[in-house]
């Protein structure tokens, strides 16, 4: 017992002693979180700004100009005369995209020679880039469909009858989790506690790494009786409260200050975010285990991290990637924390179904276990390689 108290009073200190842990476990995570999700508050991007080159300059085009320009998502902010002035702007970054109407739009159109209409998108930033592309493609459709309008009233019919014909079928769109489309509620459900899980791995290999490359580590072994088991526990124990303590404030935020769907107990989200902790920090002391080294320590921590927000199947379903690819994705735990968050907050199911996403968040922290020897083996003797 001494050995642990004398053991967890040494973290603790640390914590206390270096400023960077109060910055990278408390005050980043907090404000990377507020950022994106006040950032996203409106449910969606709104207002990208776009520009439109007209070549027609006709009935039709102008028509077209003040449909798009109806639209929340987008504004019309610059109108030019070439394509080479708009791809400029876009490259200049004064606007995100821009609508292209050729010359003699109308003329063709109505003459029945299928004119083709341009729209040039800068999907570089995901979220404005949807906004645009779907803006755009309505607009576009929205012409065909008031030309054929125009063409079945000149022959006799009347809106009654060219209605069914426009629109054959109506359709229901339900969304139970996500009834308001509101992006806030995509992304940032998954992005911010990848974002924090990517904080502990970091924070996580530095409390390691330091240990190894300066030569404590023979110390902190020492102060834990020669058990490598005591000594991480001490030195990981008080960045697991305060990280905990951190997530659960970041919950606070999504479910109760931002209002994001939470259709379970608030107790099945309140337990998985120790776990989500304990898990990332089992996963970086693997690592240090595999690499007990600063340097090709934390590299892997970060690397692995950054890759969480494109394997796992935040931003790309993993049934589209490839197989390799989503291999990589279920070897990270903020996967499994999402799945908890989709299954649980989202679609409310029971918690039976999502009993094995807990277990795997449970064998996460139990990972490094077998390999201890390794990196006790390092501590006891470590050798600083730059």
């Amino acid at each position: 017992m001494h050995y642990v108290i004398d053991s967890l009073w040494r973290g603790a200190v640390q914590l206390v002693r270096r400023p960077m842990y109060v910055l990278m476990i408390v005050i980043m995570p907090v404000l990377c979180a507020w950022f994106l999700m006040d950032l996203l508050k409106t449910g969606s991007v709104q207002r990208v700004p776009v520009a439109m080159v007209d070549l027609d300059r006709s009935g039709v085009s102008r028509r077209m100009a003040r449909n798009l320009g109806s639209f929340q998502q987008v504004e019309i902010t610059n109108h030019y005369t070439s394509f080479a002035q708009a791809k400029d702007a876009v490259q200049r970054g004064r606007v995100m995209g821009f609508f292209l109407i050729p010359e003699d739009f109308e003329e063709n159109l109505l003459g029945g020679r299928q004119p083709v209409l341009s729209y040039y998108v800068n999907y570089a930033y995901f979220a404005p880039g949807s906004m645009q592309y779907k803006s755009f493609k309505t607009v576009s459709v929205m012409v065909g469909g008031s030309v054929v309008q125009t063409v079945m009233r000149t022959v006799g019919l009347r809106d009654e009858a060219i209605k069914p014909l426009l629109l054959p079928y109506a359709t229901h769109v339900h969304m139970p989790g996500n009834p308001y489309l509101n992006y806030n509620y995509y992304l940032n459900a998954s992005f911010v506690p990848t974002l924090l899980s990517l904080f502990i791995l970091m924070v996580t290999a530095f409390a390691l790494g330091t240990e190894l490359k300066t030569g404590l580590s023979v110390r902190w072994l020492h102060r834990a009786g020669d058990n490598i088991v005591v000594a991480l526990w001490g030195k990981l124990l008080p960045q697991t409260v305060l990280f905990t303590v951190v997530g659960w404030f970041i919950q606070w935020m999504m479910y109760v200050k931002f209002h994001f769907p939470l259709n379970c107990s608030p107790w099945t989200m309140i337990l998985a975010m120790p776990l989500l902790v304990m898990a990332n920090q089992g996963f970086a002391v693997t690592m240090f285990c595999f690499a007990p080294n600063f340097r090709f320590g934390t590299t892997l921590c970060t690397l692995f991290g950054m890759l969480s927000f494109s394997f796992c199947g935040f931003s790309l379903p993993a049934e589209s990637m490839y197989p390799w690819v989503a291999a990589i994705g279920h070897m990270m735990p903020s996967k499994y924390f999402f799945l908890i968050t989709t299954d649980q907050a989202l679609n409310g199911l029971p918690l039976y179904y999502s009993r094995v996403y807990y277990a795997v968040l449970i064998a996460f922290t139990l990972l490094p276990l077998p390999l201890l020897w390794r990196l006790k083996h390092e501590a006891a003797d470590p050798v600083y390689i730059p």
